[in-house]
């Protein structure tokens, strides 16, 4: 009997202490990235979930980490994402912790039932944490951790403080995955005890029964906030070594004192075409508050280069916009990226700078002058943006897309960098140009080659590799303009089925054998002898799998008239890519002398296979381990004309 009892008053003392504790908020720690490609896939069904379980339900907090690429939120802070990073041993992005628990994808670790089942939990760990912001450049923080259970309780040994932005919206996406909009972003971490910033936050001992622990605070947010309105404090008490998150709370944004609430929009003009360079900076400037507006400072840049600013002086009361017009500039040839913000607001007054930073405005023009036929692009020495592994850089010519896609879906892409290999032309080479339709619902996008004046018997031949995803038309088309772009002419167009080097697949595409490519030559002697022709690759997307372009080769006197179209019949290189040797057959319907010579891309004779008469089906074995890698011509030159076959040495 005294078993019994002594069990009974157990279980009812037991019942009474978890009575008295309160529901946990979860806590979902996020750790993404800007250039992180799967991230942009997988963190809208978390964003989702998260939305349909209630905001008021949940704290977050986002990590973003220093890799794969590009990410200037990292570049701001690092040290608090660098630190959780390594506290939860994650080695790549997207990844999640729920309540300290072990990480794993969004996707798993987020999900309406396991968020459900750790709300259901109980905790005796009550946090308060509240914000009041004393200036425009500082804000109080006050938080009360406190025990709701009749006994002490010691097992959460550090409390955890975090500036987060609840929304930092990008005008464009500032890596290179497109996501432009990033939630609870962590922009730096305390020690609650001290207020100084620091990763590991503050010890807390043993909290008595029904009593409290206070934190107050006095906090200058850093100068890399975007939007002090979108400023709040969240706080979580963690036992360090088991990792479990027992509570956490987050304080409201906004009520900034004195806060002005303006927006802007670039609007300028620019020269039509490709070859007019002028070019007019403006911005449309909103005062979006009430308080007015009396001067404003904006300010341009062009790739990077000196800042150019201008000050608007005047009176914009609430709902007004006026536009600052920059004197008139000239844009150079190549790609310019410009950006604008603006720098100041009322002569020092503290404003939401979120819509401030503006959309970036791209601007691609060709060289005044052409250059003589051969032009030659092999995609191997184009300058690598910095972090990535990509590029929109040539020296022959220049990308023209829409602002919405984003330069690592179309542009020059090293296959190492990504763990891709030789992603280049006949898998000889290491790159390509990607245009990325696998992840473009819609749109064009353009490679345009610079100017060239062509002579006589005039071709542009190229490499490219394609899988449709399942009957999407993805498209690629080769143009030409003799007016700088005013006016295009197709000389060849192929898309879906037609444009495939390889059977279908709907998994997303990356040529790694000499077979996945195709070699195309174009009859371009409608062209023969013409100046200032250009000529560009457009691709244009149906949401299908990705095509690569290589190996551009743009020259006269390669390809005689009647040849182009007929050469793959009659004649053969085997195997193509070649190494050491390869095997040279072709048909002469009736004998004939020829001269069969191997030049390279600059149409530079750089070997000399045979001369002498020819009749029927030869076959040459022709030493080629004397020839560097890359792209050759074999021309078998006779009296009535020249025929050309491209192929690619390893």
């Amino acid at each position: 009997m005294k078993k019994f009892l002594l069990s009974a008053l157990c279980a009812l003392s037991t019942t009474a202490l978890v009575q008295a504790q309160i529901a946990k908020k979860p806590l979902v720690e996020h750790f993404t990235q800007a250039s992180c490609g799967p991230c942009a896939s997988q963190n809208p069904t978390m964003y989702n979930t998260l939305n349909n379980f209630g905001t008021a339900n949940y704290t977050k907090i986002t990590y973003q980490v220093s890799w794969p690429g590009t990410d200037p939120m990292n570049a701001e802070y690092p040290a608090g994402p660098n630190d959780r990073r390594n506290y939860y041993s994650v080695s790549g992005v997207p990844d999640a912790s729920l309540n300290g628990g072990a990480t794993a994808a969004p996707n798993t670790a987020i999900t309406s039932s396991t968020l459900s089942s750790a709300a259901a939990l109980t905790t005796p760990y009550e946090i308060r944490v509240n914000q009041t912001w004393t200036s425009g450049t500082s804000v109080d923080v006050n938080v009360v951790i406190k025990n709701v259970t009749s006994a002490a309780i010691a097992d959460a040994d550090r409390f955890h403080l975090a500036m987060v932005e609840e929304n930092i919206t990008f005008a464009s996406a500032p890596g290179s995955n497109g996501e432009t909009a990033f939630f609870y972003v962590v922009r730096d971490m305390y020690d609650a005890s001290t207020g100084s910033s620091s990763t590991a936050g503050a010890t807390i001992g043993s909290i008595p029964a029904g009593d409290s622990i206070t934190y107050t605070l006095t906090l200058t947010p850093p100068s890399y906030i975007r939007d002090l309105n979108q400023v709040s404090f969240v706080g979580f008490v963690q036992n360090n070594g088991t990792k479990v998150v027992h509570q956490s709370a987050k304080s409201a944004a906004g009520n900034v004192p004195g806060l002005l609430n303006v927006g802007a929009a670039a609007n300028s003009t620019v020269g039509a075409g490709y070859c007019n360079y002028n070019f007019t900076p403006s911005v449309n400037f909103t005062n979006n508050g009430a308080i007015p507006v009396t001067s404003v400072t904006a300010q341009y840049t062009i790739n990077g280069g000196t800042p150019v600013s201008e000050t608007y002086t005047g009176n914009l009361t609430s709902g007004q916009s006026t536009a600052i017009t920059f004197p008139g500039a000239t844009l150079a040839a190549g790609s310019s990226n410009v950006e604008y913000t603006i720098t100041d607001v009322n002569n020092g007054g503290t404003y939401s700078q979120g819509p401030v930073t503006m959309a970036p405005e791209s601007y691609s023009k060709l060289p005044t002058t052409a250059a003589a036929a051969p032009l030659t692009e092999g995609m191997e020495s184009a300058p690598l943006t910095s972090g990535t592994g990509y590029s929109r850089t040539l020296a022959t010519g220049i990308f023209d897309a829409d602002a919405s896609i984003p330069e690592a879906s179309f542009s020059v892409l090293d296959g190492p960098t990504y763990n891709y290999g030789a992603i280049g032309g006949m898998a000889a080479s290491n790159r390509s140009i990607r245009f990325r339709f696998f992840g473009i619902q819609s749109g064009s996008m353009s490679v345009v080659m610079n100017k060239v004046n062509l002579g006589a018997g005039s071709a542009v031949s190229f490499d490219h590799a394609y899988r449709q995803y399942s009957s999407e038309n993805d498209r690629l088309e080769v143009e030409v303009s003799t007016d700088c772009g005013a006016t295009w002419t197709t000389v060849w167009n192929q898309a879906g089925s037609a444009l495939m080097t390889l059977p279908a697949s709907q998994t997303q595409f990356v040529p790694s054998a000499a077979s996945d490519w195709r070699s195309t030559t174009v009859d371009l002697t409608a062209y023969d002898n013409t100046n200032d022709v250009v000529i560009r690759f457009k691709g244009t997307s149906a949401y299908g799998n990705n095509l690569f372009l290589d190996n551009i080769n743009i020259a006269d006197g390669v390809v005689s008239v009647n040849n182009v179209q007929k050469e793959a019949a009659e004649v053969r290189i085997m195997p193509n890519p070649v190494s050491s040797q390869m095997t040279l057959e072709f048909t002469m319907e009736n004998t004939a002398d020829a001269n069969i010579n191997i030049v390279n891309a600059l149409g530079q004779q750089v070997q000399q296979v045979a001369n002498g008469s020819f009749s029927g089906t030869n076959v040459l074995e022709v030493n080629t381990s004397e020839l560097a890698a890359g792209v050759y011509f074999v021309n078998i030159v006779t009296e009535q004309g020249k025929t050309t076959k491209r192929f690619v040495r390893q």
